[in-house]
């Protein structure tokens, strides 16, 4: 090879290889970043829901089964798409303990996600859309409102944010109320492999682990553009014992508290801050 091109190519393969590193530094950047967004979110939640988290606090020993007597489920007149309403009615219309508190954070999620940097955008593995991502954004941002709650709490809360169960088992974290997470920046996120994690799972008594015996209902949690899917809760019916009266279903917002349809059922409005006040 002459000398001039074999030159040519190692200061080509040099400047690739600093190019690389060059990325690869503002990633991490970018990544520290965002955990400092996250924590500065965890932040803000106990700010903004301190209400919230002091009303869970003096209710410690309280059931949820109490709270489910006052809600008066989803829209299931509501549809997205086809008859979604009808199809999955009896999870729409499923009892919801502490709806208003879980129609904030959910609302909150949908109007001020999280946001992932561009060179971790690039990063992310397969032919991921960029509606999925978004969707996987809101879902997240609700997640670490629902952490910063229980963590607010001393893992008392009786909302749990994607807790993993292996083989029917939950994986506990420390203290035992605690769900175990496997990464400190994003705490939801890599999954052990063969588990089952729900969005959110309300436990009975709080002050006792998330077994499935104390588990009053399992909610599956759809922002828009990410649609229901049988098979998701036919695996969380199973998971709960072949009990699907423990499966709910939470579209964001239809099933939100203070959400008002359209005269049409295919559409509407949420009232009051980040859909937490009025009521149906």
């Amino acid at each position: 090879m002459p000398a001039p091109i074999a030159a040519a190519l190692i200061w080509g393969y040099r400047a690739y290889r600093i190019h690389q590193a060059y990325e690869a530094a503002q990633t991490a950047k970018e990544v520290a970043r965002m955990a400092s967004d996250i924590a500065k979110r965890r932040e803000e939640v106990k700010r903004v829901l301190k209400s919230v988290i002091e009303s869970f606090s003096k209710e410690i020993h309280e059931k949820s089964s109490t709270f489910a007597k006052v809600d008066a489920g989803g829209r299931s007149t509501v549809s997205r798409r086809g008859a979604e309403g009808a199809t999955y009615k009896e999870y729409i219309e499923r009892k919801i303990p502490f709806r208003p508190a879980i129609s904030v954070a959910c609302n909150w999620a949908l109007s001020s996600p999280l946001k992932v940097p561009r060179r971790i955008r690039k990063k992310i593995p397969g032919s991921v859309i960029e509606t999925t991502i978004e969707v996987a954004l809101k879902q997240t941002t609700a997640s670490l409102v629902f952490e910063a709650i229980d963590n607010a709490l001393d893992w008392k809360s009786p909302l749990k944010a994607e807790p993993n169960y292996l083989n029917g088992q939950p994986l506990l974290g420390e203290p035992a109320t605690k769900p175990k997470r496997t990464s400190e920046i994003f705490p939801f996120w890599p999954r052990p492999r063969g588990s089952l994690a729900p969005d959110l799972v309300i436990v009975e008594y709080r002050q006792q682990p998330f077994h499935v015996p104390n588990v009053f209902v399992v909610v599956e949690i759809k922002f828009p553009n990410d649609w229901v899917k049988q098979k998701q809760l036919s695996e969380y019916a199973d998971l709960m014992q072949k009990n699907k009266r423990k499966v709910a279903l939470l579209r964001v917002p239809e099933d939100c508290t203070g959400y008002t349809a359209s005269e049409d059922g295919k559409g509407g409005r949420t009232s009051g801050q980040a859909g937490g006040k009025g009521r149906r």
